[in-house]
């Protein structure tokens, strides 16, 4: 409890200044649990997100969830993760999404061959929706397909490559 007050008490500081910068959003891993279940660790999340959007009605600044990894108990790694987390959110228009390239690529998104590509994008379509995505961090990866492994690398000198930036 105390180590979540702290984050939610952060990410207040941080919403305040982006809102007082006028910035679109703030972009954050959603987090890990640390105890209980994936299911419960994605609840906590998603409450704690809704109060701070909750605080700042008049507010324009975003809460924009960046998928990763899937590292340890990192939640947010699939595209099924984070809409249950916007979902819990009762959709508010104040969330959105970030996709990291190396955390698509980590988390077993195949978008280095044409069809993966495809079919990683159309899923995203399908369960969180074009309309939420509002930030691309682009970069390679040092890790292969499925690595659950965030280690980011220059564009064309990583497992991801270079056709996978000019789709």
């Amino acid at each position: 409890p105390a180590l979540r007050r702290q984050s939610l008490d952060a990410m207040d500081d941080e919403l305040d200044r982006a809102e007082a910068l006028g910035l679109m959003g703030v972009v954050l891993h959603p987090g890990c649990y640390t105890h209980g279940s994936e299911a419960e660790g994605l609840e906590l999340i998603a409450e704690g997100l809704l109060e701070l959007v909750r605080q700042r009605r008049r507010g324009r600044t975003m809460v924009l969830l960046e998928q990763t990894a899937g590292q340890g108990t990192a939640l947010g790694a699939t595209f099924e993760q984070l809409a249950s987390i916007i979902s819990k959110m009762n959709d508010h228009r104040r969330v959105g999404v970030c996709l990291d390239t190396c955390h698509l690529l980590a988390a077993g998104y195949d978008i280095s061959s044409p069809e993966g590509y495809s079919d990683t994008f159309t899923q995203f379509g399908r369960l969180v929706g074009f309309h939420r995505l509002k930030v691309l961090h682009l970069n390679d990866s040092k890790k292969a397909l499925g690595s659950h492994v965030d280690r980011h690398e220059h564009i064309g000198q990583g497992f991801v490559g270079i056709d996978a930036f000019r789709r």
